[in-house]
């Protein structure tokens, strides 16, 4: 019945809504399926009671995309910033977004597809007068186990990492939710949520920057890699301070699985957190999705319109000045960006 309902609401949407989209995610999986989650408009005459409502996009090869609604994003109100995550193990695909009743509340859902069915959307972070943007979900497979003699020994646990932006009447600050699952559903009571500060070292400096300085750049925290499955490496920004920091966080299984506050994220062996002052000089009008991509001590800030790829990169602690590098037919934003990529790992 649901299936029936989603085909006969994609069906009463205006052909234009296909063709323009506020935002979106594309996420492959090992097996080269493309699952792309856009935010679309419906029409008018349509029924459907919200004002932006997510869909999902299935491209097997050559095939036609098979294309479905979120469900519970057809409930009123605005459904945005939607992230993807894929397990390899379960073929398990996991949707993270902001939903917006009202202008002045927001919460995060989690949602997740599997064989053909969608497990119903939870809450993850419900806030009045706040606001949760520019999401992202990353995942881990194995997490750090304390044994009897103190030492910890990696062991199977599938765990989503979110990361978010969030204002409210307080301020703004990114922020980081452990997601562990548990037989393929989201294990509740075991959430933790976290304001990023927590797990980087104390400090009232504020950097100075450009009077015209353009914030936008650290207001997108990333999760920059997670190569040994069992920890991520996060980037965020401090609007107050100035300042951009790249911390790695490690869940350990204790008496239960949760992130231990400090530097590094407490992880056994992990990483210190690395603070940078902000690239003081940048005024490019930056607006959108930011990318963010590392190679040890190098980073690259990227933001993509429709006609140019912009970044801006710091490698041998100094910030280059804001680039661009226009698009075309031939040069797509993944050929630019990848381009990029290769000049900051070869210099």
């Amino acid at each position: 019945m649901k299936r029936i309902l989603v085909a006969l609401a994609l069906s009463l949407l205006s052909a234009s809504a296909f063709a323009q989209s506020a935002d979106r995610d594309v996420l492959v999986t090992p097996e080269g399926t493309v699952y792309t989650v856009e935010q679309q408009t419906p029409s008018e005459s349509s029924g459907v009671a919200a004002t932006d409502f997510l869909q999902l996009s299935i491209q097997n090869g050559s095939a036609d995309p098979e294309r479905l609604i979120v469900p519970e994003t057809l409930q009123a109100g605005y459904h945005s910033d939607a992230a993807l995550a894929y397990d390899t193990a379960s073929k398990t695909l996991f949707v993270l977004w902001t939903h917006m009743p009202n202008p002045m509340s927001s919460e995060l859902l989690l949602a997740s597809y599997r064989d053909g069915k969608w497990q119903r959307a939870v809450s993850i972070d419900s806030q009045g007068y706040s606001n949760h943007l520019n999401l992202r979900l990353g995942i881990t497979r194995r997490v750090s186990q304390l044994q009897k003699d103190g030492t910890y020994a990696d062991a199977p646990a599938l765990i989503l990492h979110a990361l978010w932006w969030e204002s409210d009447g307080h301020g703004q600050e990114a922020r980081y939710a452990m997601l562990p699952i548990v037989d393929g559903t989201l294990s509740q009571d075991a959430v933790e949520i976290h304001s990023l500060e927590e797990f980087v070292g104390k400090d009232e400096t504020v950097n100075k920057v450009d009077e015209n300085f353009n914030p936008e750049i650290l207001r997108h925290p990333a999760i920059v890699s997670s190569a040994m499955q069992s920890s991520v490496d996060i980037v965020f920004g401090d609007t107050e301070k100035k300042t951009i920091h790249r911390v790695t966080l490690q869940p350990i299984a204790q008496h239960r699985i949760h992130i231990p506050v400090g530097i590094g994220g407490g992880a056994p062996g992990g990483g210190k957190a690395l603070n940078l002052i902000a690239p003081a000089s940048f005024t490019a009008d930056w607006s959108g999705r930011i990318t963010v991509i590392e190679h040890g001590d190098r980073l690259i800030f990227a933001n993509a319109t429709d006609k140019a790829l912009n970044y801006i990169t710091y490698s041998d602690g100094t910030w280059s000045d804001a680039k661009s590098i226009t698009l075309n037919s031939k040069l797509t934003v993944e050929t630019a960006l990848a381009a990029v990529d290769k000049m900051v790992t070869s210099q």
